[in-house]
């Protein structure tokens, strides 16, 4: 890459950067910034599943089990046992990774024997999240969370705790972009491509898919902590087999194997479910006609209409 195209990606990058953090003041509506944050928190949980499905072409449809494991063991932490905010945020995290290890025995299997097997454990933490009472307080679900705090500074609104959110983000995407392009993610490629052939070059698959599933379980863990610091409210019928494919469609929209991709369709479809309801009762059917819509892009998703319209005005 010339001299001169790294320096107009990185002005770009500047460009995007500042609008980001104006965006609060340029848009400062309520409800707005409430949807913004809320995207966020899906894009953490997304660019989790993106490492997971896209990079290590594992297929998990329990994604939202993990999701709900660091929802809960952060407000739990704090409500219960009066633990720091910041420590029960990063104990969500933590909590959930240890969750996922017990699934590495079930990481030789593969496709849809690997999604049956994840959608299983998902059923299973959602059971033990609405019938533990004495813990989740079940049903009924768990409020009264305190927000985000760090230090003095205390997340208690939206326009506070969309910086917090997109500083997760941010981290979570320089992290992640910088780990598929290293030796690992070459592996976790080389995996997803040919798990027989990678074993010729000396890779092991199940070592490799054991540790993208724990990362990609902690990056759940630390979404479901910061929806309990915004959302203050816990609901088990948040983190049903819905939600993990209602993630799942956002890495497919924005592309699968692009983490910039992943952001993207974590915001498109959390804008597109929230300010459809305008819609009332044609609601679910214009969302079902943009899923068709945005599916019919390919794999490539929202990541491939550049050159999907590029080819297509060639061919005109």
């Amino acid at each position: 890459m010339g001299g001169g195209e790294r320096g107009r990606r990185r002005l770009r990058g500047l460009a995007l950067a500042v609008l980001l953090l104006a965006l609060p003041w340029l848009l400062p509506q309520r409800y707005f910034l409430r949807v913004v944050d809320l995207g966020l928190v899906y894009a953490v949980l997304a660019l989790g599943l993106q490492l997971l499905v896209g990079s290590a072409g594992q297929l998990s449809l329990g994604h939202a089990a993990f999701y709900g494991t660091g929802a809960y063991t952060s407000a739990i932490l704090v409500r219960k046992l009066g633990l720091p905010v910041e420590l029960s945020f990063v104990a969500g995290g933590v909590v959930a990774a240890l969750l996922g290890l017990t699934l590495v025995p079930i990481l030789r299997l593969r496709g849809n024997e690997l999604a049956v097997a994840t959608l299983g454990f998902g059923v299973i933490v959602h059971a033990v999240i609405l019938n533990e009472e004495w813990l989740t307080e079940g049903p009924f679900g768990m409020m009264k969370i305190p927000p985000f705090q760090l230090g003095p500074l205390v997340f208690n609104t939206e326009f506070r705790f969309y910086f917090l959110g997109l500083a997760v983000v941010a981290g979570t995407y320089l992290a992640f972009r910088r780990l598929t392009r290293s030796r690992f993610g070459r592996a976790l490629e080389a995996i997803r491509q040919s798990e027989e052939a990678a074993v010729t070059s000396g890779i092991n698959p199940v070592l490799y898919k054991s540790k993208v599933f724990v990362i990609a379980a902690f990056t759940a863990g630390l979404a479901g902590a910061l929806f309990a610091h915004l959302n203050r409210y816990l609901n088990p019928n948040d983190f049903t087999l819905a939600e993990s494919i209602n993630v799942l469609i956002m890495i497919v929209v924005g592309g699968l194997r692009s983490l910039e991709g992943a952001i993207i369709g974590a915001m498109i479809i959390v804008f597109a479910s929230e300010y459809l309801r305008a819609f009332k009762e044609y609601r679910l059917i214009l969302f079902g006609v943009l899923l068709v819509l945005l599916m019919a892009l390919g794999a490539d998703g929202l990541r491939g209409l550049p050159s999907a319209l590029a080819r297509r005005l060639h061919r005109g």
